[in-house]
């Protein structure tokens, strides 16, 4: 593995497990802890387990999909907290669109990546290895089937509530126009 994958390997190992203590030190709630540890074993476990594995390429790879898609999340969050909501919208489509290519092209990946595994000689991989790849790569498609379900719950509850606002905010006209007639 060349040098500069290595560090990089060392560099994403390194931001994941940094994450449990700064849980503490940004006095994360309670209620929010287990959702945060789960995520943060979610991202821990695949990328230990491929880089044990020696399953390197084809996670990095995955990695670089997936952090696309995370930068264009904290960028649109980053400018929406500045107050510019009418360019962050844009952005969280394109990042929703993203999202759901990602979740796609990791599972097509992790697939190919498996029967090829698979059509190696016996004396090239042990099976002890297979195994453990293979035990890997079947967490990591698990991962992006949860991650595709959350996120398909996470937009229906967001189209749910803009129709209750949108229906609060007609109940509230059709008040103030009704007034403003009986006046």
């Amino acid at each position: 593995m060349p040098m500069l994958l290595k560090f990089y390997w060392i560099l994403v190992l390194s931001f994941v497990v940094h994450q449990f203590p700064e849980m503490y030190f940004m006095r994360v709630k309670q209620e929010d802890m287990p959702n945060k540890i789960i995520g943060y074993t979610a991202y821990l476990v695949p990328i230990l387990g491929a880089y044990l594995t020696g399953l390197v390429y084809p996670a990095t790879i995955i990695l670089v999909i997936h952090c696309t898609t995370e930068i264009i999340k904290a960028l649109s969050d980053v400018i929406e907290c500045s107050g510019k909501a009418d360019i962050a919208q844009p952005l969280y489509r394109i990042w929703s669109v993203a999202f759901i290519i990602a979740r796609n092209a990791i599972g097509v990946l992790t697939v190919v990546t498996f029967f090829k595994l698979k059509s190696k000689p016996a004396e090239e991989l042990s099976s002890l290895r297979f195994l453990s790849c293979t035990g890997v790569l079947m967490i990591l498609l698990g991962l992006q089937l949860y991650l595709s379900w959350k996120f398909v719950q996470t937009v229906l509850k967001w189209r749910h509530q803009a129709k209750e606002v949108a229906i609060a905010q007609k109940k509230a006209d059709n008040f103030w126009q009704q007034r403003k007639e009986a006046n």
